[in-house]
């Protein structure tokens, strides 16, 4: 017994001793309470009804028992726990308040507010606009310049069935025609162009994509071989962007004019080999990327003019060969007027015009989402050009965006600026896939998608050729940006909707003719494309904070 009280008296000490001090004169004060550390958070649970979670996270420096008394903003208090989940009635704003307490300190007083408004997105069936012809990327498994792996059944299986990519964008490899295969352009030898060069890394990769159901191969030129060219080299020595030079030295990177009716006989024997080789036919065909730069790697510089009097050799040879593949031009990026510069010369005469189909440009960094911003303004312009002869306006390569869920939404929202103000029907993003997952692709080579892959997939599984875009409109200010599309012969109805918010936000759909019900698929930062299952059109349904929304039926 005297031990235990020994114990018992030395347990009693050191815990007096922890938690006081003795002062010069003997007197003892008592310790130091802290205050309690909180910060609320609310999050919008459910529509129907209009369920909110909230959550005080809380600490305390001296491990003091924390209570909460809440104020929920309509008339209800309670005592309650840390987090707590509410109903509120629709289109409301209430003020939240929760007071934090550790019995000792002044209450820590929170407040937050929420707003119940139900957002009405409004759908026109009546007006309709372009058709999509299709979303896709460029490139294989592994980039070309890589020692691979190009291809393999998982990876073709990710692109068609998953992603849901319905256009690849392939290149011609420089090598294909090293060396020239006669010294007549008109009589071509199909045995001379070299299928064990870099065209190898290309054939099994189409295909196995065209055994998967790929609908569409279009093809860009990055470069004529070194022997075409007034540098003998298939690179330039230096990004930039510099005048075309019509009488060219060894210095300028461009395409020599007396060779223009070998590089068509080089285009013919592409899509020829191709669809000897693949079972594939070529689309459409570019006849050179971003024409207006030469680039320390595989470039070739033109102008305007230089480029449509290419286009009438090139599109006469297809003519003649009875081929089907489409011309689209030009592939530019930069500035408006540079891009403008590129395409005018060719849509201004009738011989050339002729033998191009599709306008189509470079989409970087253009993504303001309302119709006054320069970007919108930048779209509209450049679907001016080919709308007057009914040339659809495509997007051929994007990349950039970082690899986050910023990213992913900056990418969206570059997506819906493009759909809507440039009317575009096709989106292509520059890499599918690379080694090292980064901003320039949607997903790594060992099958790691990045969120960018998921928000594609948000329009690329669910929009498909065929399909037209009606007008759909959000309320102003309300930073949701929609995208509705229809196919009366599939009988489909795909709504994407974009929530470029800090807070979840409840919208409502309203039109005439729309179905029933959709089926819900949410990217946000905790969801992949996630099937949230069937809402009911009638009802308010909830769009996450930052998040790409699907809405889909098929009927």
């Amino acid at each position: 017994m005297k031990t235990i009280s020994l114990i018992s008296c030395v347990v009693f000490c050191l815990a007096n001793y922890a938690c006081s001090k003795k002062t010069g004169t003997g007197t003892v004060t008592p310790p130091v309470n802290h205050a309690p550390v909180a910060v609320l958070a609310a999050t919008v649970k459910s529509a129907n009804p209009f369920t909110v979670d909230f959550k005080v996270t809380a600490s305390d420096e001296d491990h003091d028992a924390l209570t909460y008394k809440w104020d929920f903003g309509e008339g209800t208090t309670k005592d309650g726990t840390a987090t707590e989940t509410f109903t509120y009635p629709e289109n409301k704003t209430f003020t939240i308040k929760v007071a934090v307490s550790d019995g000792k300190s002044p209450n820590v007083n929170l407040a937050v507010a929420i707003n119940s408004t139900v957002i009405v997105i409004t759908i026109d069936n009546a007006q309709k606009f372009q058709t999509m012809e299709g979303f896709g990327g460029f490139g294989a498994k592994d980039v070309y310049w890589s020692s691979g792996p190009f291809t393999s059944p998982d990876f073709v299986n990710t692109l068609i069935n998953d992603l849901g990519l319905t256009i690849l964008r392939d290149n011609v490899p420089t090598d294909f025609e090293a060396v020239n295969d006669n010294n007549d352009p008109f009589v071509t030898d199909l045995s001379k162009y070299d299928l064990n060069a870099s065209i190898k890394d290309h054939l099994q990769y189409l295909k196995d994509m065209k055994a998967a159901g790929l609908k569409k191969l279009i093809i860009s030129i990055w470069s004529a071989p070194a022997w075409m060219k007034t540098n003998n080299n298939i690179n330039g020595l230096a990004a930039d962007a510099p005048p075309y030079n019509p009488n060219p030295t060894v210095q300028n990177n461009q395409l020599r004019t007396d060779m223009y009716n070998e590089y068509a006989e080089r285009c013919v024997a592409y899509i020829k080999i191709i669809k000897q080789e693949t079972g594939i036919d070529i689309d459409a065909m570019s006849l050179q990327n971003e024409p207006r730069f030469t680039e320390p790697y595989e470039s070739c510089v033109f102008n305007g003019e230089a480029l449509r009097d290419l286009i009438k050799v090139v599109g006469k040879r297809f003519k003649d060969e009875g081929l089907a593949t489409k011309i689209f031009m030009p592939e530019d990026i930069g500035y408006l007027d540079g891009v403008s510069g590129m395409v005018q010369p060719t849509l201004n005469d009738l011989v050339a015009r002729q033998y191009v189909s599709i306008v189509a440009v470079h989409g970087y960094a253009l993504d303001g989402v309302t119709a006054d911003s320069p970007d919108a303004i930048t779209w509209q312009t450049m679907y001016s050009w080919g709308a007057q002869y009914n040339m659809p306006l495509w997007m051929t390569e994007t990349s950039g965006f970082s690899n986050d869920m910023k990213g992913a939404m900056d990418l969206s929202k570059a997506i819906y600026t493009a759909i809507t103000f440039g009317n575009i029907s096709a989106w292509l993003y520059w890499s599918l896939s690379t080694g090292t997952l980064d901003q320039f692709c949607l997903m790594s080579s060992s099958g790691t998608m990045s969120k960018r892959y998921y928000v594609s997939k948000n329009f690329y599984h669910y929009v498909k050729p065929g399909d037209y875009r009606i007008k759909s409109s959000a309320p102003d200010l309300s930073n949701i940006y929609p995208s509705v599309f229809k196919n009366d012969t599939a009988h489909t109805n795909t709504v994407v909707l974009i929530n470029d918010n800090t807070e979840g936000r409840v919208v409502k759909l309203q039109g005439s003719s729309l179905p029933t019900q959709f089926q819900m698929f949410v990217t946000s930062m905790n969801d992949d494309c996630k099937d949230y299952g069937i809402i009911n059109t009638a009802d308010g349904f909830l769009l996450p904070a930052n998040s790409v929304v699907t809405l889909y039926n098929k009927n």
